[in-house]
């Protein structure tokens, strides 16, 4: 029933020219069967909606919160030298430890070292500059190349500050090249004070992971461009759809849309004789709303943007110099592990009782965590070793680990019927296989440490950390290509030494010295130091965690 304003007065709907709702009568019907079908549970069926609304509203609330969480504070000039100072710590360690030039890990090493000194010093120099950087980035066909010449010839010559502009590589798809290319581009990001990231209409799920990427560490605006390809009514609309999806990670004022090289607009004119006329008529760019930003940003960030993007290459250049000093490291310690795991092959081929594998495994996972600890400037006593290894060792056995090695090596060793019935050919590979693996997750622990650069005492092992670290060395050396190299290696070392540990007769333990010492064949070529390591984790100033590249130090000068 509709009164003169076409409201009905029993749902209270607006429409026209009858309500539907009503005048079919499927409004009452359904809200009559509803009430049948709850009854006394109507109640409860209210409680639980009203719950899952206020449930709904509290998580996006909260989701909200955390990405306003993630935005960079305020970063002064003291936290940058602070963060200078530790860089320059570690490239002097770095120095230290490379000077052995018979090592072969010191003499890939060196060329770094002093890109990485050439780095920290530009950066330094620079914390005071009054430059400004910026970098467009965008996928391809975004009018990257269209907003830097605009911005240089309309915008710049009217500003008072001095700009760097800068072009990141186009990225667009999943391809190989793309993937490189968007490598490449968040690398290049880390120098810059100021991102703007072009989007050509509604954003991607993988355009928006960069850009949360982005605004952890680094002053960005997503820029809507091309706004001229679409109609007034969806421009709004896809400039409100940015906005809304950007809340808790950009501010709204940070996100504008441009046309950088509108289309040609089509124009008719009547003539007096009937006829009519029609040309197109370029129309002039439109980059206003961005330029209006941009100036009031750096009218009131201009010394934060520098100060921001200082920390975040100091603190890059520390990742890279870690990452450097830990591959020397590394180099050393798995000649380590390798004499390690083939004493304990050897003690447990020839040990009579498994009570005595279980000790001599402990002594000798002891002793190896000590000269590890040695390599990584951490000094374990031989309490804490002892300790840590039986640690280590319950942690093993508690995962399982200790059971599915075996298992696996057996099946591996039922090919060859002699190897198979030698029950100590199976405890021996195993004792080698599991020691190997403690010695690679002690490597992978200390590499999630801040290097130690002077020998301290070591503190005692994290160990639901190093639990998650042992997992997943484990599976990462389960791959059966592997483990038969690692089986075909040991039985090798087996089969040459069983003579002599026969002859040795009861008292074998001098001959597993010298058998330890024999020189052995690498599971797989040792890791080479690899250029600056492309993907680092620098700690921004919000004290989280973001995972950025950082740029490649093939000159001595940072990207600007």
């Amino acid at each position: 029933m509709l009164d003169i304003s076409g409201v009905c007065h029993d749902c209270e709907a607006t429409t026209s020219p009858s309500c539907w709702w009503c005048d079919s009568g499927f409004g009452v019907w359904f809200l009559e069967t509803l009430s049948h079908l709850l009854r006394d549970w109507s109640v409860y069926a209210v409680f639980l909606g009203s719950f899952g609304v206020i449930a709904w509203w509290l998580r996006q609330k909260s989701e909200r919160k955390t990405l306003f969480s993630q935005l960079p504070q305020i970063i002064d000039l003291t936290a940058v030298q602070r963060t200078l100072s530790e860089a320059e710590s570690v490239i002097a360690q770095l120095a230290t430890e490379v000077e052995n030039p018979e090592e072969p890990a010191c003499v890939q090493a060196k060329p770094h070292v002093s890109l990485l000194q050439s780095q920290i010093n530009q950066v330094a120099s620079e914390l005071n500059r009054d430059e400004i950087r910026l970098m467009i980035m965008g996928t391809k066909g975004s009018g990257k190349t269209a907003l830097l010449q605009l911005l240089q010839s309309k915008w710049e010559p009217n500003s008072s500050k001095r700009f760097s502009f800068r072009e990141a590589p186009s990225f667009f798809g999943a391809s190989t090249s793309a993937l490189s290319a968007e490598i490449a581009a968040q690398q290049q990001a880390i120098a810059a004070d100021l991102v703007l990231f072009l989007v050509t209409g509604d954003i991607t799920e993988s355009e928006f992971q960069i850009v949360k990427r982005l605004v952890s560490g680094k002053r960005t605006m997503l820029v809507f461009n091309k706004q001229d390809q679409y109609l007034p009514e969806e421009r709004s609309l896809i400039l409100d759809r940015l906005q809304q999806r950007s809340q808790g990670v950009l501010s709204t004022e940070d996100v504008v849309a441009i046309s950088t090289v509108p289309n040609p607009l089509k124009v008719r004119q009547h003539q007096s004789d009937g006829s009519v006329k029609e040309w197109l008529e370029d129309q002039e760019p439109d980059i206003s709303r961005l330029t209006q930003r941009l100036n009031y940003i750096l009218e009131q960030e201009s010394q934060q943007l520098v100060l921001t993007s200082s920390y975040s290459c100091a603190a890059a250049l520390k990742s890279q110099a870690k990452a450097v000093l830990n591959d020397v490291r590394r180099t050393r310690a798995i000649p380590v592990i390798e004499q390690f795991q083939w004493i304990a092959a050897g003690t447990a081929f020839v040990s009579p009782l498994p009570s005595m594998d279980l000790v001599a495994t402990v002594a000798i996972n002891a002793q190896m965590i000590v000269d590890l600890g040695a390599i990584y400037r951490q000094k374990f006593s031989i309490q804490q070793a002892q300790k840590a290894a039986t640690s280590l060792g319950s942690l093993m056995l508690k995962l399982g680990l200790v059971e599915l090695s075996t298992r696996t090596i057996a099946s591996l060793l039922k090919s060859n019927a002699i190897t198979y019935v030698a029950g100590g050919c199976i405890q021996g590979i195993s004792a080698a296989y599991l020691t190997r693996v403690v010695g690679l997750s002690l490597i992978e622990y200390f590499h999630t440490q801040d290097p130690n650069l002077t020998l301290n005492e070591a503190n005692p092992l994290a160990i639901e950390r190093l639990t998650q670290i042992l997992q997943r060395v484990f599976q990462h050396n389960q791959q059966l290509s592997f483990l038969q190299t690692f089986v075909n290696q040991a039985f090798d070392r087996f089969s040459a030494a069983q003579p002599q540990l026969v002859a040795a007769g009861a008292n074998p333990l001098p001959e597993l010295a010298s058998l330890s010492e024999k020189p052995y064949p690498s599971l797989a070529p040792l890791p080479t130091l690899h250029p600056i390591p492309q993907e680092v984790e620098v700690l921004e100033q919000n004290r989280t965690g973001m995972r950025l590249s950082v740029p490649n130090l093939d000159s001595t000068t940072l990207p600007f």
